[in-house]
């Protein structure tokens, strides 16, 4: 069987999109917005983080993460205070309920996870990590170091461009 780029590139969009809809479905489930999750661990990890320092380390917008609070603030999940010593800084901590959620909603991530590689070995995974990153290497010199949130945020800005463009040429 000889296959066409085309074919194992169409392969892997609709792997990658079946993942991301099982993600989000799980998400949902929770009451959760699909990369809301990252930024749960991250402040229950680093309690009283800034909301640059959730910026920085998941490589997204400032005006993206502050998205995102403002909906997980609203929901219950994470809360803000002024920083004591600095007033021009907010401080952020995930509350018992963000707590519960995250755990919940990364047990049920690790399980979409576990089924996907389902009968693979160590082996096995660590060859498609070595192909996936030859890959990434191949058709982007600087996408190794950039998070996939960072990523989606960039296509999501290029569709609009190409949306706005579209529309003014209408």
């Amino acid at each position: 069987m000889s296959l066409t780029y085309f074919e194992i590139i169409d392969r892997m969009n609709k792997l990658n999109l079946i993942h991301r809809m099982n993600i989000q479905t799980e998400a949902y489930k929770n009451g959760l917005y699909l990369g809301q999750l990252p930024i749960l661990e991250y402040v229950r990890k680093n309690n009283k983080c800034t909301q640059r320092e959730v910026a920085n380390f998941l490589k997204i917008s400032p005006p993206s993460v502050a998205t995102s609070i403002k909906r997980m603030q609203k929901a219950g999940l994470i809360e803000k205070e002024t920083d004591e010593t600095d007033q021009r800084y907010s401080r952020l901590s995930i509350t018992e309920k963000g707590t519960l959620i995250a755990k919940k909603c990364r047990k049920q991530y690790d399980c979409v996870d576990a089924q996907l590689f389902a009968g693979f070995d160590e082996k096995e995974c660590e060859t498609l990590y070595k192909f996936f990153g030859r890959m990434i290497k191949n058709i982007s010199k600087d996408a190794e170091d950039i998070s996939f949130m960072s990523l989606v945020e960039e296509a999501q800005k290029l569709n609009a461009k190409q949306i706005k463009e579209e529309e003014a040429n209408d």
